[in-house]
């Protein structure tokens, strides 16, 4: 995992009477343009998902609200992205149940090819 992107969630779970609290898996991935994440979210729609840029850190979570008398399921995981990334550039799709969030470095940060001129 890079130095500029930190995960600071261990897999935990608490409990409540009214929710369940679970830190989801996820993959993190860098490439040249900057980072995917991708989170397992089972059972979350895509209006009980949440991804908050709040520097330094990237909150993400997700509700799956259950019938009662079950617990409504809280899935929650923050990230340290420091000041490496653009942050109008953070994009999330949710699909069966898999978020992946797309985001860019900042363009200083970004390796970019040199045109060498003939003299």
């Amino acid at each position: 995992m890079s130095q500029a992107l930190s995960n600071h969630s261990a897999p935990v779970e608490t409990t409540r009477a009214s929710e369940r609290r679970l830190t989801p898996p996820v993959d993190i991935f860098e490439t040249s343009e900057g980072f995917v994440i991708v989170a397992d979210l089972p059972g979350v729609a895509p209006e009980g998902v949440s991804v908050e840029y709040n520097p330094p850190e990237l909150h993400v979570s997700g509700r799956v609200n259950a019938e009662s008398p079950k617990p409504t399921l809280v899935y929650e995981r923050r990230f340290e992205v420091g000041s490496s990334i653009d942050p109008s550039s953070i994009e999330a799709e949710l699909k069966n149940g898999v978020l992946r969030i797309q985001v860019r470095k900042s363009a200083a940060l970004r390796p970019r090819r040199i045109d060498v001129k003939a003299s």
